[in-house]
This record gives C-alpha cells, sequence and structure tokens, in this order.
C-alpha cells in the first residue's frame, strides 16, 4: 500500500503542471457549462494521473448532474482514497450517499471522518455542511410524510452533533407524528433548551400539548411564541384551533384571521376560522373558509370533512347537495385506498364475532354516554367487542369503558396503513364507526376495507362517502324509508326499533318538582342546543312565539357569550330574526352545573334545521317537554323521533307555523304543562330510549345478519 501512495505522490509530481493547467481548464469548462469539453479534459487527466484525487472529484460531480448520483460514487470513492487528509472528499462522498438514501453507510463514513480527530476549521465545517445537509433532506422528508427516513436522518444529525436543536426538533416532530406524546414533549423541550428564543420550537409544544389534551400548557406555549415572533403564522392558526376546542371563539378568530393575514397559503388556518365561525353559527362563511382551506391544500381531509358537516348544520343546502360532496370526498381521498384481496375469517355464520368500534370519542363525550350501555348489554358469548381508540388523549371514561372491551388499542400514533394492518390482524369481522366525519374520524382506516364488513353508526347522520363502508345503522324515525338510494354510499340498514339508546348520567340532579311558572308568573322557554344548529327559520319562529306571548323569556345557551364581540354578534342575529333581546336570556355554556340549567325552564323549543341529539334526551330526561319540528333526513328528524319513543309524538309538528302553534297552546294551558312535566322523566326510563337490552339484542341480530349476508355473497362473488 505504502508502495502504491509512493508512485501515485510521484506521478503527480511528474506531471504536475501540464496536469494542474488541464484540471483548471475542465473546472472552467465545467463552470461555463461545457460539460463535454470538461468531461473530456478531466479523462485526459486521469490518463496522466490515474490517482488524481481532484479529477476524480470533478468527474463526480459531473456524473451526478449528468448521470445520477450512483454514477458519481465510484469517482467520489476514488478522489477519498487519495487524499483522506482533504475534509471535502469525506463530504462529497457522504452526501452523496445520503441522496441514495444510503443512510447507514453515510453514517459510518462521517464518524469514521470524525474519528480522524481533525480538529481545524475546515473539518468542522464539513461536519456542519454534512449535518446541514443531513437535516435539510430529513425535513423534506418529514414534509413528504415519510416519518421513519425523517426519524432515522434526524438521529444521524444528533449521533455527530447532539447540540443541533433543528435536528432535535424535527426528531420531535417525528415522534409526534407516531404517537410518541412523551418522547415528543422531552424532544421538543430540549430543542427549546438549546435555542430558547425560538418561535417555531414553542409553536410545535404548542401543537403536540393540543393533540395531549392540555389546553392550559398549549396556550402558554403559542403565546409564547407569538410573542418571540408575532408573525408567526402557525403559532397563530394553532392558537385558533386551541380557543375552538375551549369554546373561546372570539380569540379563535382573531388568531385565524392574523394567520390568515400573514400567510394566506396557510390551509389549516382557513380550516381553523370556519370551525369557529361555524360555531358562532355563521354557516354559510364557514362552508367558504373549509372551500379556502381546500383550494390551497386540496388534499386537506379535515377541511373537507368540516365542510360537510356544516353543510348538514346550514340552511338552503339540499341533502342531495351534501351527499355529492360526500361522494367527491370518497372518490379523492378513500376510493384509491381499497385493499382488494380475500379475507381469511372463519366463515362459520353462527360463531363468535369480532366486532371492531372506531372512535376518538371514548372518552368523556357524547357517544361514550349511548355506546356503553349497548357494550354493557352486548351478548359477550357471541360478540366480542374490540376497541380502537384514535385520540391520544384517554380519561376516567375511557378506563370505565375498557371493562366492556376485549381488547383496547389507541391507534392515535399509527398512520392509516399500520391501523389497518392491526384491524386485519386482530381478525374483526365487522367493523363499527362511530365519528363519521367527525373530529378524530379514521375514515381512510375504513377506506382500506381491513375488515369484511364496515358499519357507519351514531356518530354521523348521514352517509360518509366511501364505497368501503358497506352499511349505514338507522331507523324508520330518523331517515325516510322511500329516500333516494343516491344519497348514500352505503346500503342503509333499518333497525327494528330505535337506532341508539341513551343513559342519564350519576348524578344529575333530579327534575324539578314544580315547573319554574309557578314562582316566576311568567313561562320560559329553552334552547340548549349549540348556537351553530339554530337557523334563522328557528330564531324567526322563536320571535312569532315570543310576539304571541307578551310575558314569556327565552333562555338560550351560547357558547362564549361574556365575550362582549361575541355578545354583541348574537345579540345582533337575534334582533335581526325579531327577538326582543331584553327579554331573552343568554347564559354561557358550561358543564359545572350543566344539569341544574334545566330547571331554568318550563319549554324546551329544538333547534331547526339541525336538532339536538344528546342534548334532547338530556331535556326530556330533566323533565321537560320538547317541541319539535320534523324534516325530511336524519339530522332534521331526530326530535321528532325522540318524542315518538317517549310517547309524546302530539309535541313533533311538520311545519313552522304548527311549530309555534304548538308552543304557543302549551305555554296558554298551564294544567296541561303540569301534567306534561309530571312524571316526565319516568315516562323516559320507561321507554325504548333507555331499554338497553332490547336495543342489543336488535343490534345483535343486525350484526349476525350482515355477517351471514357477507358469507353468501362472498360464496357467489
Amino acid at each position: 500500500m505504502l508502495e502504491q501512495r509512493r508512485s501515485r505522490t510521484s506521478e503527480r509530481a511528474h506531471a504536475t503542471d501540464p496536469v494542474e493547467r488541464i484540471l483548471a481548464k475542465a473546472v472552467a469548462h465545467a463552470a461555463a457549462g461545457r460539460f463535454q469539453k470538461a468531461r473530456s479534459n478531466l479523462q485526459r487527466v486521469l490518463e496522466a494521473a490515474p490517482y488524481h484525487a481532484g479529477a476524480h472529484h470533478e468527474l463526480g460531480v459531473l456524473a451526478s448532474r449528468s448521470d445520477g448520483p450512483d454514477s458519481a460514487i465510484p469517482h467520489f470513492v476514488a478522489a477519498l482514497r487519495a487524499e483522506p487528509e482533504y475534509p471535502r472528499h469525506w463530504l462529497a462522498l457522504a452526501v452523496t450517499l445520503l441522496v441514495l438514501n444510503r443512510l447507514g453507510e453515510a453514517r459510518a463514513l462521517m464518524e469514521q471522518f470524525r474519528s480522524r480527530g481533525l480538529a481545524d476549521d475546515a473539518a468542522r465545517a464539513v461536519l456542519k455542511e454534512f449535518a446541514d445537509h443531513a437535516f435539510a433532506r430529513g425535513q423534506e422528508r418529514y414534509n413528504a410524510g415519510d416519518l421513519s427516513t425523517a426519524e432515522t436522518l434526524a438521529d444521524l444529525v444528533i449521533g455527530l452533533d447532539e447540540t443541533h436543536a433543528n435536528a432535535t426538533h424535527l426528531a420531535g416532530a417525528v415522534a409526534a407524528g407516531k404517537g410518541r406524546h412523551q418522547q415528543a414533549f422531552d424532544l421538543f423541550s430540549i430543542a427549546i433548551y438549546r435555542e430558547p428564543d425560538n418561535a417555531a420550537y414553542f409553536s410545535s409544544l404548542g401543537a403536540l400539548l393540543i393533540t395531549m389534551g392540555d389546553h392550559t400548557g398549549a396556550i402558554s406555549a403559542l403565546e409564547k411564541a407569538v410573542s418571540l415572533d408575532p408573525d408567526l403564522a402557525i403559532a397563530h392558526s394553532n392558537l385558533a384551533g386551541v380557543y375552538q376546542r375551549i369554546t373561546q371563539h372570539s380569540a379563535a378568530v382573531t388568531h385565524a384571521r392574523r394567520a390568515i393575514a400573514l400567510d394566506p397559503g396557510l390551509s389549516n388556518a382557513h380550516n381553523n376560522l370556519g370551525c369557529s365561525l361555524k360555531s358562532l353559527g355563521h354557516l354559510r362563511e364557514a362552508i367558504a373558509s373549509f372551500t379556502q382551506a381546500l383550494a390551497a391544500d386540496p388534499g386537506h381531509i379535515t377541511a373537507h370533512s368540516n365542510r360537510l358537516f356544516a353543510k348538514l348544520y346550514a340552511e338552503g343546502i339540499s341533502h342531495a347537495d351534501y351527499a355529492a360532496d360526500a361522494r367527491s370526498f370518497g372518490a379523492r381521498f378513500a376510493d384509491p385506498l381499497r385493499r382488494r384481496r380475500p379475507f381469511l375469517n372463519d366463515r362459520d355464520p353462527d360463531r363468535p364475532l369480532r366486532i371492531g368500534f372506531v372512535s376518538g370519542d371514548l372518552c368523556t363525550h357524547a357517544v361514550a354516554r349511548f355506546i356503553e350501555p349497548l357494550l354493557r348489554h352486548l351478548d359477550q358469548t357471541q360478540f366480542k367487542a374490540r376497541a380502537y381508540m384514535t385520540q391520544a388523549a384517554e380519561d376516567a371514561v375511557s378506563a370505565r369503558l375498557r371493562q366492556w372491551f376485549d381488547g383496547w388499542h389507541n391507534i392515535a400514533g399509527l398512520d392509516d396503513d399500520e391501523a389497518a394492518d392491526l384491524i386485519e390482524a386482530d381478525a374483526i369481522d365487522i367493523l363499527v364507526d362511530l365519528s363519521g366525519h367527525s373530529a378524530g374520524h379514521r375514515l381512510l382506516v375504513f377506506a382500506r376495507k381491513p375488515a369484511p364488513v364496515q358499519v357507519s353508526y351514531l356518530g354521523h347522520p348521514a352517509t360518509t362517502g366511501l364505497s368501503a363502508m358497506d352499511y349505514r345503522l338507522t331507523d324508520s324515525g330518523l331517515d325516510l324509508r322511500d329516500q333516494p338510494k343516491s344519497l348514500h354510499t352505503e346500503t342503509v340498514w333499518w333497525l327494528p326499533g330505535v337506532s341508539a339508546t341513551y343513559e342519564l348520567p350519576e348524578g344529575a340532579p333530579p327534575a324539578r318538582p314544580r315547573p319554574p311558572f309557578e314562582e316566576n308568573g311568567f313561562i320560559t322557554f329553552g334552547v340548549m342546543n349549540r348556537f351553530e344548529k339554530i337557523g334563522d327559520g328557528a330564531l324567526q319562529a322563536w320571535a312569532t312565539i315570543l310576539r304571541a306571548l307578551p310575558d314569556a323569556r327565552l333562555f338560550m345557551v351560547v357558547a362564549d357569550v361574556e365575550t362582549p364581540e361575541i355578545r354583541a354578534q348574537v345579540e345582533a342575529r337575534l334582533s335581526e330574526a325579531g327577538l326582543p333581546i331584553e327579554r331573552v336570556r343568554l347564559h354561557p355554556r358550561t358543564t359545572t352545573g350543566y344539569y341544574a340549567l334545566y330547571h331554568e325552564f318550563d319549554i324546551a323549543l329544538d333547534s331547526f334545521p339541525y336538532n339536538g341529539g344528546t342534548t334532547s334526551c338530556d331535556t326530556l330526561s330533566m323533565g321537560v317537554p320538547l317541541i319539535a319540528l320534523r324534516g325530511g333526513h336524519a339530522v332534521a328528524r331526530v326530535g321528532s323521533s325522540l318524542l315518538a319513543t317517549v310517547g309524546l309524538d302530539e309535541l313533533a309538528v311538520e311545519t313552522p307555523e304548527e311549530y309555534v302553534a304548538c308552543a304557543v297552546a302549551l305555554a296558554r294551558d298551564p294544567d296541561r304543562l303540569r301534567t306534561l312535566r309530571a312524571g316526565l322523566r319516568e315516562r323516559v326510563f320507561a321507554s325504548p330510549l333507555m331499554d338497553h337490552a332490547r336495543f342489543a339484542r336488535e343490534m345483535g341480530e343486525a350484526f349476525r345478519s350482515m355477517w351471514k349476508l357477507w358469507i353468501a355473497s362472498a360464496h357467489t362473488a
């Protein structure tokens, strides 16, 4: 080896002047874009000096540009062997290995370089430049959704320079994306320790804390981010998101608009603005914001789902329009993902079935109150239930629900392919979606068809738009049997009775024994539904009721109404509809003392075009009669369906005029009102709405029938 190295040195020495002149010409030709001439000159150099490091290096650069990085490797290797003391040769080879995704080799090469103990400025510059290259490539892979490669690259950089704050931050972002939230928190904290004035790091920490359910911590981190950089659009957007979650809508709108002003193309900001506008009842504006989010990012699945939900709330948008948009969601995002392969599930029609439930609401949420009694009464000898929780944050309700499941997986940290693989590995026979297009949904797991039978249930009162979803469970009180088939991609499955049973939470106070009017001397109507569910038609109907009853009052619960700006907006909308503001009592939404609010009014008024759901169940259970308008599709038929279920069909009407007349007549008949209120809770408890055992049997029969239909179809396929 020494002899060969001496001969190379001798070779260079004998030909130094002409070789270096030819090399200089080659470099000049390359700089001017005359690549063929450059290549010819470099070949001449190597003919004279086969081990010339500079010529090999330049040929490597040319080869990489013209033929791809693979072809450059031999030349960079030759340059490094000829002049290992020259740091730039190490860098050229290592960066090329990075580009080729030969990350293990690149890491080993740079560790070898570092182990040589070179401590001069050139060596340090090479290590830094390589780390910057590796980080940039890691960030690129992260942005492309390739979390595994991004993680490897971040680890590579940290292995070479543990003080590299950007790589530490990237590693935290990858950990967050993979659901390793504590690790992500630790890494973001280290990055902040390294660079305490980096606003982006605080913004990432805030976004993580939102996911972890720590809204107070998220606000603190995000406010710190905007104090460090008032023009950081993503931090303002994330602040809009967290304020929306805690129903501080005024702050949410302010930060969303600020984010959009700073970065009009930031799709998440448009989406977050849409969510807040929807919550404030500005549905047309919300739909426009979601559409703007999709214009900025056509792949923004959440914005499309949010637009679908907003269309269900909005007046003047037909159910056919909604269904067409849902189908476009399925065609764009879901249908291309469908896996087409035979299932290996045992096709015995009578064996115990494995039922998987996918939801982000297996926690303190209305969905849990409906699903828990079903699980408790489902025949454990015939059905084994397994939970797939899609939200990272779990709580005491989650812990209580676990006992009713044969297995529990939190899939928040799994991507859709990984989650689908898990469900298929669990050999789930029937997979039930409890979210639809609501927050935290994993419809793209269902799009992959990991189970033979897939069912949409409870969380979404309309079609999902997915061709991979086999059934939508409902009942004839909610959905019309003669509705056009074009309104669903699923087959509609009607249960013989109700499609859900309800349970009043433990600790709810008793119904008020005497109606409020007995003490007040006037009738109080109450609305407990979210403001976004209330259409202008409903407000106008309520105004007509109050005009007919000059002494009556209206009690409404509105989120963030204690904020002057929101109160002004709400009052302006109510006034425009003709409601006398001095006779309307606006109360902020609350969880503390929520059930006591039902003691404040005599008669409840259901919202339309989007009826109350859980709220209406609570209303009736708290002994308050409900006036409802029967609409044409599920979201507008919940109230009338509930009233029929508890034997109060007389309070469900067909037109707004009848709605007004029914409310006025009841208010003017105190004896009838007393009679209706007396024993109403007991009536609800004795109704099919709370016959959990019967409902569980009917659900079990539906699951069994679906299973047998799949077996029959599989045999004929």
